[in-house]
């Protein structure tokens, strides 16, 4: 009994030496290398191996996972921490207060520039002798706040489109501003003398400036809290038909003169009112989906 114990370790023996003669080739191999060097998966040796069945198949059939990891997922922009849509905000409230008092003196004249029908100005009206910068600041405002609230209605876009989604729609916007500038002056020199057709025109002016200043605050409150953005949209598009409807007021004013004329005011309800807007929906959806 004594010599058959004796004789069992001895029968194993042969697997350390096994272990013996694989282990100098991996020293050789580890050797060879840099010493910052990673081991590759492909030139693991069996010795190296797991010893469970289970871990082997595993390692010989795909990689470990934390050699892998995982992909994030993507980080869907904002608005609110947008560099470039925060530049333009913050360009325009600092030009709005280096220039407040012709802001303020411009932004009382417009509600009667908007009603009015007077052929000719009044000399004890209010009015800045240079006018043109402070309009064009406004019309900024208009562009701007404009881009926001579309964005924040129909934009879906990523990270890396949110800048460009936001200057499209102002864009959009601004061409919006145009078409009804030049629509209008082509429909004043059409259906009215140059007294009725100046009217509108300024008449148009001063809807784009109001809404340029009416829309800047549901822009900021619905950028900075998303959670008021519904309201925000809802207080913007009341601003907007309000404005829209106290102009086609004065439309009719100025260009009603019989039936004919009524015939033709409906038509310019389709061409001018309608139908553009139409156009600014799907054209700022198409945007939104492109960008």
């Amino acid at each position: 009994m004594p010599q058959q114990a004796a004789d069992t370790p001895a029968a194993a023996a042969p697997a350390p030496a096994a272990h013996a003669a694989a282990t100098p080739a991996v020293a050789d191999s580890a050797a060879a290398r840099p010493s910052w060097a990673p081991v590759p998966f492909a030139s693991c040796s069996e010795a190296m191996a797991p010893f469970s069945a289970a871990d082997k198949a595993l390692y010989h059939t795909s990689a470990p996972g934390w050699l892998q990891g995982v992909d994030a997922p993507l980080r869907h922009g904002s608005v609110a921490d947008n560099p470039v849509v925060l530049s333009l905000l913050v360009g325009i409230f600092v030009l709005a207060g280096l220039g407040m008092g012709h802001v303020r003196r411009l932004f009382r004249s417009l509600p009667q520039r908007l009603w009015s029908v007077r052929r000719r100005g009044n000399a004890f009206d209010d009015t800045a002798s240079n006018e043109t910068p402070t309009f064009l600041l406004l019309l900024l405002m208009l562009c701007v706040s404009g881009g926001i609230l579309l964005y924040k209605w129909l934009g879906y876009s990523s990270a890396a489109g949110v800048s460009a989604t936001v200057c499209a729609l102002a864009a959009l916007t601004a061409g919006y501003y145009i078409f009804q500038i030049c629509a209008g002056a082509l429909v004043g020199y059409v259906f009215a003398d140059r007294g009725g057709a100046s009217s509108w025109m300024r008449g148009l002016n001063a809807a784009a400036a109001l809404l340029g200043v009416a829309l800047m605050l549901p822009a900021v409150v619905a950028l900075f809290y998303p959670g008021l953005c519904g309201a925000m949209l809802m207080v913007a598009a009341v601003a907007y038909i309000s404005v829209r409807i106290v102009l086609i007021v004065k439309g009719f004013r100025i260009f009603y003169n019989n039936f004919l004329s009524l015939l033709y005011f409906i038509l310019y309800l389709c061409t001018l009112e309608i139908i553009p807007v139409i156009v600014l929906y799907v054209s700022a959806t198409e945007i939104c989906k492109t960008l």
